[in-house]
């Protein structure tokens, strides 16, 4: 434990959102876009999170590769184009190829060839001087979890590690597909095995839901929580078994996130054992 007297960011991000042709990675349209963008940001700071994203056409390491490459294109464009201090880019990630709706056009998927950029104004509040824990002091006090689901009992909840969405959507990155693989397999080994999917968030005021990108509706962690309901009746297991439910960020791991690492703690798929 610590006494501080701290200031951290509270976040409300602004997207923007770029698309691209089939294998194009810069875009003097998109410039534009993000040349106006910045312009009505009128000299604000912001921290920035830039991620880059590819449909299905060709391979997993050429979608990385050309996601990184979109991702990298535009932070070089923003730098250009702003102050030297005006944004602070925390994050400039290529994602991939996220999971797909549809995988047998020749044209690809649009909505997936592009670039998300999240602005999150910084606003400074103090915090008075009290003992904060750090995420090493909460992990310390917190009882280790159960390592897989055979090894809990009805009532326990288990975090799926490793499952990523897209920001602010509910779509699973295809790189996540491992994870909803071994919860699909422990599923069908253990036929009495009865679940509820819990989808949280981070990062939002009074324990309110996300807004999810796609509907419009603020029930992100619902929608997040229904995508894995989806994908394992999908593939052969019983609704009977299944339910889901959002949260939203009234479960928080943490109550305040000062960190990266407390953000991701909270924004978290769960899966809660209802009956074995």
């Amino acid at each position: 434990l610590f006494s501080a007297h701290a200031s951290f960011s509270q976040k409300k991000a602004d997207t923007l959102r770029l698309y691209f042709k089939i294998n194009e990675t810069s875009s003097p349209l998109n410039y534009s876009r993000l040349d106006s963008a910045v312009s009505s940001l009128k000299g604000k700071y912001a921290d920035v999170a830039i991620y880059g994203y590819a449909d299905f056409l060709h391979s997993n390491d050429y979608n990385q590769t050309l996601s990184q490459q979109r991702a990298n294109d535009v932070k070089k464009h923003l730098l250009k184009i702003s102050s030297k201090s005006q944004f602070n880019i925390y994050v400039c990630e290529g994602k991939g190829e996220a999971l797909s709706q549809e995988n047998n056009s020749s044209d690809g998927e649009p909505k997936q060839r592009r670039v998300d950029i999240y602005f999150e104004p910084v606003v400074t509040i103090n915090v008075a001087d009290d003992k904060l824990e750090t995420p090493k002091d909460k992990l310390s006090e917190t009882k280790e979890p159960a390592k897989n689901l055979e090894e809990m009992e009805a009532g326990e909840s288990l975090s799926l590690e490793g499952l990523s969405f897209e920001p602010g959507r509910h779509f699973v990155l295809k790189s996540s597909e491992p994870v909803l693989e071994k919860l699909l397999q422990t599923l069908k080994k253990q036929k009495s095995l009865k679940i509820e999917i819990q989808g949280h968030v981070c990062c939002t005021q009074n324990g309110a839901d996300g807004m999810d990108l796609d509907t419009r509706e603020m029930k992100l962690s619902e929608n997040r929580a229904k995508a894995i309901y989806d994908y394992l009746i999908k593939k052969g297991i019983s609704k009977n078994r299944l339910s889901y439910k959002g949260y939203g960020r009234t479960k928080p791991k943490f109550p305040l996130e000062l960190t990266p690492e407390e953000e991701q703690a909270n924004r978290r798929v769960e899966i809660m054992i209802l009956e074995k």
